[in-house]
């Protein structure tokens, strides 16, 4: 591993710890665009140039972007997270986050990828037949699967903002 590489992991561990741990969800956001763009830093260098712009159009534009807009739709952006009633959860989510990266490396252990035909540089000839083939299922999941986090995003946030649209009419009536 060259100097750079090293240097480029340690920077995408860095904005990926500050996308978990920062407490403001724009500052978190904002940690994912920067870990986007290195990464597709890292996909120009590795010559898969094609990739590294889809990575900046797709991801740190167009994705982030949405992100950003349903932050701030839903007023998320105003204060910080306060008390986390899953506290207690947290021991769990750790066992769990633990029992899944063993099975995703026991699934590495043995692995051997071979493609059979030349990726010519991540170019859209060579990744289209890949994608649109065998792993049509996959992108297409991936992207009901974005759909439906944001809806449920949404849908969670709705009952507290009607709520409290209530509550100032009812102040307003009280001040009338």
């Amino acid at each position: 591993m060259s100097p750079l590489e090293a240097l480029a992991l340690l920077f995408l561990l860095g904005t990926g710890v500050l996308v978990v741990t920062l407490r403001n969800a724009i500052h978190a956001a904002l940690a994912l665009i920067l870990n986007f763009l290195i990464l597709a830093g890292l996909y120009v260098a590795l010559d898969a140039r094609f990739l590294g712009f889809i990575q900046i159009i797709v991801y740190a534009g167009a994705i982030v972007v949405l992100f950003l807009f349903v932050i701030m739709l839903l007023f998320a952006a105003q204060g910080e997270v306060g008390f986390d009633p899953l506290v207690r959860s947290k021991p769990l989510a750790a066992l769990l986050a633990l029992g899944v990266a063993g099975v995703l490396l026991s699934g590495l252990w043995g692995l051997r990828l071979a493609f059979t035909q030349d990726l010519k540089g991540g170019l859209p000839q060579a990744l289209g037949p890949l994608l649109y083939g065998d792993w049509l299922f996959v992108l297409l999941a991936t992207g009901f699967l974005l759909m439906a986090a944001t809806v449920v995003a949404v849908a969670l946030v709705e009952p507290g903002k009607a709520s409290r649209t209530q509550e100032a009419e009812k102040r307003e009536e009280v001040v009338r």
